[in-house]
């Protein structure tokens, strides 16, 4: 029959539980350094991981956030995140419609009675990109000086994109979540950025995202952000997907073969509710936990965001399946939920895997309007090695 360890061995099988415990965690923090540190050896400025199987996250830092006063990257630095912004959006939309206060199935006419189709659309279309609505990321001219409004956003995709029907395939689209922004706006009384914080980032205990678009936010703990503009070929492509230029970058940065700095080059209010956003991955891991923890949204309209999913490749990017705000991903052979987000010399993922429960968030001060190049993608196979680090330990 067997015995149960005396107080004195059961403390000596702690301490050396929890003595194991700890080296292999800093084992595996010293390989996660090192493959962030092999990330700027191939060409990256900067990056910022955060992760979390359950505790609170894990951060680690590499590089730096301003090459010219050499300033290091930390935990608490603030990055651009691009359309990672997209998922806190839809999350308060949706809380407007948990809390009562509209519809999500209802047409956006009531709010925008004078836009092409808008019976024909409703607020669920906006932010699962069904919505038919043109495009204007493509077309918006680079102008670090300009302040726009989110009705020139929309103004210059009617100008210059064709409509489609809504409830058709998806169809990554901007628009549907600057319109999302508006109707937030109207519906809560508040700024965009001030009802994302009420509604969803003090709820979770989140300190360090904001809206700059409609908010003062710290621009001191902002990274600089660098984007690689090369001359094109004779023969490149036009299009995006096979390595086009994204973003009409004539008349702020000319061609080089270097990085240059992009930081001001994209004002936040050209990208509002589908792109303002800054953050840091620690509170980008804590929002996602939130999310599917349940603390933010009950279940049925957790299942607005994250069920209800349709097929949707989009080009360069490892999207799969969309819902509201929330797209399915493959990373590390494994099926992962959220975002990826670009914005001109920043890239950034966010992501939570249901089954391990690993919530996983990585962030960079390098980028490109080619989707196909290093500066644009290199990020992801870093985040597939990452994911492996964590889960084998």
């Amino acid at each position: 029959m067997a015995t149960l360890p005396s107080g004195s061995a059961r403390g000596r099988i702690d301490v050396y539980e929890t003595s194991n415990l700890a080296a292999k965690a800093e084992s595996m923090r010293e390989d996660l350094n090192a493959l962030l540190k092999a990330y700027l050896t191939d060409g990256a400025v900067g990056a910022s991981l955060a992760y979390s199987t359950g505790a609170a996250p894990t951060a680690i830092t590499v590089g730096l956030a301003d090459r010219e006063h050499g300033v290091a990257v930390s935990p608490d630095r603030l990055f651009k995140i691009g359309s990672c912004t997209k998922t806190f959006v839809a999350a308060a939309l949706v809380k407007l419609a948990q809390d009562g206060k509209l519809e999500l199935g209802a047409p956006i006419a009531s709010w925008f009675p004078d836009l092409p189709g808008a019976k024909d659309i409703s607020v669920r279309q906006l932010i699962n990109h069904r919505s038919g609505l043109p495009e204007f990321e493509y077309y918006i001219p680079m102008d670090p000086s300009r302040q726009w409004t989110p009705q020139q956003l929309v103004d210059i995709a009617f100008v210059s994109d064709k409509q489609k029907a809504p409830g058709g395939p998806a169809v990554y689209n901007n628009t549907g979540y600057v319109l999302a922004g508006m109707v937030i706006e109207a519906v809560s009384g508040q700024s965009l950025g001030g009802y994302v914080r009420s509604a969803v980032l003090h709820p979770l205990g989140l300190t360090n995202t904001w809206s700059p678009a409609t908010e003062a936010f710290p621009e001191k703990s902002m990274v600089r952000g660098y984007y690689h503009r090369p001359p094109p070929a004779a023969n490149a492509p036009a299009d995006i997907a096979s390595g086009g230029e994204m973003w009409r970058m004539d008349g702020v940065l000319p061609y080089s073969g270097g990085l240059q700095d992009s930081s001001d080059s994209f004002p936040f209010g050209a990208a509002y509710g589908c792109g303002d956003m800054v953050s840091t991955p620690s509170d980008m891991v804590g929002f996602m936990r939130g999310l599917f923890s349940g603390k933010l949204l009950s279940p049925p309209f957790f299942a607005e965001m994250f069920e209800h999913r349709v097929p949707a490749s989009f080009p360069g990017t490892r999207m799969r399946e969309t819902g509201a705000g929330m797209f399915q991903s493959i990373y590390a052979d494994r099926a992962f939920y959220g975002h990826q987000g670009s914005i001109p010399g920043y890239v950034a993922v966010m992501l939570h895997d249901p089954i391990s429960g690993l919530t996983i968030a990585m962030t960079s001060n390098v980028g490109s309007g080619n989707r196909l190049s290093f500066q644009a993608s290199g990020l992801h196979p870093v985040v597939d090695k990452a994911i492996q680090i964590i889960l084998e330990n």
